[in-house]
């Protein structure tokens, strides 16, 4: 109150003129009329003489704090005379004005309440949503309310252009560039029609969003109709250096709902999702993705995949070099080597993951458990640790022959060794340390029938 008692006081010493009323807070000064803070500023700069006074039209001088300071006599007196005129007593006024008034034009007399904070000012946007989305509190720490729909927060600023309004006015940095040509742009407003066409792209983008929030997007069939086995995510996500993975694609094996047990909230769900990339050429990788929500697990899972790729060397680029036979944990896999056309006859995450490195002709059987995740490392360990025709003929020293059924009894060289060739053959035991599968031995002999062969069904 005494800041504003002192400013009034200024103005009428700078300007020559009577103080006005002080209401509550607000300082209405008669002799200026009804305008705007920049015709104002531009007044006060050009001199006051230049404004036009009336009764009937008032200015409010909103000020927190104004000390108003100019030359002062030698004796310490005021300022100078009212009669004198001088530049400097413009620009005090107008530096006081500018920086600590806000002018405005008041829609009656009666004094208004003003206060410089409220409810929404004084917490964060972070603890708002915290008490809209119902994120804390003796509710959430005991596990209420675990089965109801989570509500998600709401990013209010997408659409909103910091500076766009009804007016249309242009403002410099915020909805125009600060620079044109070299120069700094003023303050400007659009013509009524640019400013229709404006609001009318933003009620057509806001439409266009709305609209694909209730498209739903058709996936690809998996494995089955009501899974997420097999079904494609695309490529992953381009990297931090610009790096694109356009040739590859990306399966999902398994999705699962996992659960930890917390002393606060109880039984927190998460969802954890195994899926395979590859590109076709042999480049293939596996990875796990964990998150609260579905897709977040699965946009984590493939971006972690196409970081740990494996390079899987195939015959003919159609199958593997040879037969493997592993185990893994509890996990027993066997994979045959197969000529072009078989197909692949294998396990549905097996096929799967054969069509992502781009083998074409397989045969695979798995026995014991069958955990999708130890599955799928069984199946990149024996795979990423073949052992090529190549490598063979240089461990040996000798050529690596194959006899095909086309060919007859004749072999083929399908690798030499590139270092000096061994005279002596290869030594053969007199009896094979050949590790054989009961089933295959049975069935070349014929000894193997069908499991429902003995089951004795009921008389009709």
């Amino acid at each position: 109150m005494a800041a504003a008692v002192r400013a009034a006081g200024c103005l009428s010493v700078l300007c020559g003129l009577p103080a006005g009323h002080l209401w509550a807070r607000q300082l209405f000064l008669n002799t200026f009329p009804t305008t705007s803070i920049l015709a104002f500023k531009t007044a006060i700069s050009n001199g006051l003489d230049a404004l036009p006074r009336s009764s009937n039209q008032t200015t409010s001088v909103h000020c927190r704090a104004v000390y108003c300071r100019g030359r002062h006599s030698p004796g310490g007196g005021p300022l100078s005379s009212p009669g004198t005129r001088g530049n400097h007593h413009y620009a005090s006024l107008t530096h006081a004005l500018q920086t600590q008034c806000c002018i405005y034009s008041p829609s009656s007399w009666m004094g208004q309440q003003y206060r410089p904070y409220s409810f929404f000012t004084k917490l964060t946007a972070d603890e708002l949503w915290k008490g809209a989305l119902a994120e804390t509190g003796a509710g959430a720490r005991k596990g209420r309310g675990k089965r109801a729909k989570k509500r998600r927060r709401k990013d209010l600023n997408r659409g909103q252009i910091v500076g766009e309004g009804r007016s249309g006015f242009l403002w410099p940095g915020l909805n125009v560039p600060l620079m044109r040509n070299g120069t700094v742009q003023s303050i400007a407003q659009r013509s009524k029609e640019e400013q229709e066409k404006v609001e009318a792209s933003i009620v057509q983008q806001r439409e266009e969003w709305e609209r694909r929030k209730k498209i739903k997007v058709k996936r690809e069939r998996g494995w089955s109709g009501n899974t997420w086995g097999g079904v494609s995510l695309g490529p992953p996500d381009p990297g931090p250096n610009g790096e694109t993975y356009e040739d590859f694609d990306t399966r999902i094996l398994e999705v699962k709902n996992v659960f930890n047990m917390t002393a606060k909230e109880g039984r927190k769900k998460s969802v954890r999702v195994l899926v395979a990339v590859g590109n076709g050429r042999g480049a293939a990788g596996f990875a796990v993705g964990k998150a609260a929500e579905r897709m977040d697990a699965f946009r984590k899972a493939k971006n972690k995949a196409v970081n740990f790729l494996h390079y899987i060397e195939r015959y003919g680029d159609h199958t593997i070099f040879h037969d493997v036979s592993l185990t893994f944990k509890r996990t027993h896999i066997k994979m045959k080597k197969q000529p072009r056309g078989y197909g692949l006859r294998c396990h549905r995450a097996i096929i799967t993951m054969c069509r992502l490195i781009g083998i074409k002709d397989m045969y695979a059987k798995v026995s014991g458990s069958v955990n999708m995740l130890n599955l799928t490392r069984g199946f990149f360990h024996g795979l990423s640790h073949q052992e090529t025709h190549q490598q063979l003929a240089d461990k040996k020293g000798l050529h690596v022959v194959e006899f095909r059924e086309e060919c007859g009894p004749l072999p083929i060289v399908v690798a030499s060794p590139q270092s000096a060739l061994r005279k002596d053959p290869e030594p053969e035991d007199e009896v094979p340390d050949t590790r054989l599968d009961w089933d295959d031995v049975k069935t070349a002999q014929g000894m193997k029938r069908s499991v429902w062969s003995g089951l004795k069904r009921a008389a009709t």
